[in-house]
């Protein structure tokens, strides 16, 4: 426990935004086509992307080649395929497929599909923690170069089973005169893969694929780093076909269309006449064979935005509301401090200080690192992207036909436009919602006595910044209490006063004794600590921001009940506070005051 303490002794207050807990800073905003921050955050959205498209505004793509449509999902949305708002633009260079563009239109999703397949792996009921070789015996082989037997369905779906990118594709024999004229050795026809290999055999049948993952190259050891791989959705959708019966396109229909109205996503090819075809060459109308789990699927904006909506929402028609919060958890590091992997998520986390123009580092107020679950797809032609903002409760949906650089473009000002607007609207409700003075009595053996708290918001979070009872503020005395139970092995609490307030989301129906029903919410005091002071040695500060104040939750009591849990009581239908609990002082509900 020492240990311990010198480790989280050398976190700074001013970092509390960004050492936080993970998730929520305050609820997701509600009602935002109601709100004039967020609706000027759209028509400027809408605007920039009219100047992009009209050439007002400089790019560096030719917007004469480029389709767009471009959703975003919330949780107010009254119909999970008609998101809240959206934008079409047809490329004046289209000369194939639909001449009128809306969010029913077919787009090549590319590797969409894989977070897709990841998604029918779930509900499939199949355990997602079986060795792959449990259901393809064929890859136990004593003389694979890949240790198939450790690799399981979960790591194929994660991108940590280090096996090959792809088999035969990518591999291009019509230009090989080309290369050996670059000065590579000239190689038989029987040295590439036995299919798969454009401009010399063809496509890979199972049997095909399976001989020729014995013969490949791991990339890493199982588990070890994500390594990028299609293949590993085709072994995966082979593996559930085994254990299933199904095939991939049953799977994707019983599994996960069906289930949640999709209707109009599905194996390519689609349907050319309500199809975004770009000008040029293109894999539209391509049959991608069992290579479609890992990028060969046909979707619309109205059908992503289901599935969107369904991930923000915990629609049990998708998963529990455990398994999709499970669902979103990184599975390792991707070798940058911004980006981690998912499953198979690529999860983003930018500098708050190119998201949110008033952010102040040296205090970290005014924004702080929000945390984007997407996943992106390309097909030649085709660039998709789905993206989580689920700290907010709303999802992007871009599909593009065209040119590959328009998305990231359009994506980055999308998040850089929104995002604050989202944020300052977020903690307006917040303020308004949850702030004030809140007052109550509470009873004893002696009788009656007055408790009241004040909520407050400042540029990180809410604070508690008052409470007391019968006179006597707790807030000076909840670090005398840390001191004397547990000073010895944790560190000093900050005696600003800095009582920082972060929602838990676990919520409880109940029942006043008027009759009338409530929801609790549980929300936790995060406590702060002192710095350390600085010392002569080596490396003084380097642990400043090894954030390690997510242990301290839940270590203080008094008569059983923690020190830290605060409880919201929020009316069930109109969704008002109505007061505020603090168990361990037994102050029962304290009603919010008007004055």
């Amino acid at each position: 426990m020492v240990k311990l303490r010198h480790l989280l002794l050398g976190i700074p207050a001013a970092l509390a935004l960004e050492c936080r807990p993970e998730g929520r800073i305050v609820p997701a905003p509600r009602n935002l086509k109601d709100s004039p921050t967020f609706q000027r955050a759209l028509q400027n959205l809408t605007t920039t992307l009219d100047g992009a498209f009209n050439g007002k505004i400089r790019t560096s793509w030719d917007p004469r080649n480029v389709s767009l449509s471009f959703a975003l999902v919330g949780l107010d949305q009254t119909e999970p395929s008609a998101p809240m708002w959206e934008y079409h633009h047809l490329s004046s260079n289209n000369v194939n497929g639909t001449k009128s563009l809306n969010r029913h239109s077919q787009y090549l999703v590319g590797s969409i599909s894989k977070v897709i397949t990841d998604a029918v792996l779930l509900r499939s009921g199949v355990n997602i923690d079986d060795p792959v070789t449990k259901y393809l015996p064929s890859l136990h082989n004593d003389t694979s170069l890949i240790n198939w037997d450790n690799i399981s369905l979960r790591a194929l779906g994660g991108q940590l089973a280090g096996i090959p990118a792809n088999y035969g594709f990518s591999e291009y024999y019509y230009i090989k005169e080309w290369f050996e004229s670059l000065g590579f050795p000239h190689v038989e026809d029987n040295a590439y893969p036995a299919c798969g290999v454009i401009g010399l055999n063809t496509a890979c049948t199972k049997e095909d694929l399976l001989t020729g993952m014995l013969r490949s190259y791991a990339q890493a050891p199982p588990q070890a780093r994500p390594v990028y791989s299609n293949v590993a959705y085709t072994i995966l959708s082979l593996a559930l076909e085994a254990a299933t019966g199904k095939n991939y396109s049953a799977q994707l229909r019983d599994f996960f269309t069906a289930p949640l109205g999709m209707s109009s996503t599905f194996l390519s090819p689609g349907d050319d006449s309500v199809a975004v075809i770009p000008p040029g060459e293109s894999t539209w109308g391509s049959d991608y064979g069992i290579d479609a789990p890992g990028g060969g699927l046909v979707s619309t904006v109205a059908d992503l935005s289901v599935f969107v909506h369904a991930i923000l929402s915990r629609n049990p028609s998708l998963a529990s509301d455990t398994t999709i919060r499970e669902w979103l958890q990184p599975r390792t590091f991707s070798g940058s401090r911004s980006n981690a992997v998912g499953f198979p998520w690529e999860i983003f986390r930018p500098r708050p200080e190119l998201l949110f123009p008033g952010y102040d580092e040296a205090t970290a107020s005014g924004g702080h690192t929000v945390t984007i679950h997407a996943k992106d797809g390309a097909a030649y032609g085709y660039h998709a992207r789905i993206a989580l903002l689920d700290e907010y409760g709303l999802g992007l949906v871009l599909l593009t036909a065209g040119n590959q650089d328009a998305l990231r473009d359009i994506y980055d000002a999308a998040l850089a436009l929104l995002i604050p607007a989202v944020d300052a609207v977020a903690r307006q409700q917040a303020a308004a919602g949850y702030g004030g003075v809140f007052k109550g009595r509470s009873s004893n053996e002696k009788g009656a006595v007055a408790v009241n708290a004040t909520i407050e918001m400042d540029g990180v979070s809410l604070r508690l910044t008052g409470l007391h009872r019968n006179g006597t503020n707790i807030l000076e005395s909840l670090p005398q209490l840390w001191a004397v139970t547990l000073s010895e092995f944790l560190p000093s609490l900050d005696m600003t006063g800095v009582y920082r307030l972060y929602p838990t989301d676990i919520e409880r129906r109940a029942v006043l004794p008027g009759g009338r029903e409530v929801i609790e919410e549980d929300w936790k005091v995060w406590w702060e600590v002192l710095p350390s002071a600085k010392s002569e040695l080596p490396g003084s500060g380097l642990s400043d921001d090894d954030c390690l104040t997510w242990t301290l939750a839940d270590w203080m009591h008094y008569g059983g009940e923690p020190a830290d849990r605060v409880v919201f009581v929020r009316d069930v239908e109109s969704g008002d506070i109505l007061g505020l609990d603090a168990p361990f002082l037994r102050t029962g509900i304290m009603e919010r005051s008007e004055e």
